[in-house]
């Protein structure tokens, strides 16, 4: 019997060195522990390449969108700019077209002082007529002509008839007898309509028919 609870306690010995010897290690990553991002998820290739041209065609409706607004903002500062050398431009002109009215002023200036001093109209006529030529070549060099009216036709698109005068000769019928106020045009372009009087023929008045 104590040769059987020896070999039992040797046994059960033998038993617990086994199982002491033997253990499970479990080697599987430990991402919650070690605090690293788990990897991302595979798609199939198709859906990979869906997402790549979805990125690019964003990228490039960036792209286009910053281009349309330099271009915008670049139109902007052209018109900006254009504007103010359309302005530079008309002022320029203005300058130019007073330098050459100014000296008719200085000439009635001259012309009123000779009137005070001498009492000759025909010198203060003719200094008068002087100033008057200047006038119209200034106006001449800027495209500026008259409109000529007397005698002629009465044409509305160029002349206003501001008065009538009665005439027995049905020749002269609408035409222009008296100038009033002188049109001009800017190279083909109205610039005032001439203010005129036009002959108007007398209508013979129809006999009236009356019944017998």
């Amino acid at each position: 019997m104590s040769d059987e609870l020896t070999n039992g306690r040797k046994g059960n010995g033998e038993d617990d060195a086994e199982s002491s010897a033997f253990a499970v290690v479990d080697r599987r990553p430990n991402f919650d522990a070690s605090g690293a991002a788990p990897p991302e998820p595979r798609y199939p290739s198709f859906v990979e390449e869906l997402k790549s041209r979805a990125e690019e065609a964003e990228r490039r409706a960036r792209e286009i969108s910053a281009a349309y607004r330099r271009i915008d903002e670049e139109r902007d500062a052209f018109r900006e700019r254009l504007g103010r050398d359309l302005e530079r431009r008309l002022d320029i002109a203005r300058a130019e077209i007073m330098r050459r009215i100014i000296p008719a002023l200085d000439d009635l200036d001259r012309a009123i002082a000779a009137a005070h001093a001498a009492p000759d109209p025909d010198a203060l006529l003719a200094g008068v007529m002087l100033i008057r030529d200047r006038l119209l070549q200034a106006l001449a060099a800027e495209g500026v002509e008259k409109i000529e009216t007397g005698g002629r036709p009465f044409d509305p698109s160029v002349a206003e008839a501001v008065s009538t005068e009665k005439t027995d000769d049905p020749a002269r019928d609408n035409l222009v007898v008296e100038e009033l106020e002188r049109g001009y045009v800017l190279r083909g372009a109205l610039l005032r309509p001439a203010r005129v009087k036009v002959a108007r023929a007398e209508r013979a008045s129809q006999p009236s028919h009356e019944d017998p």
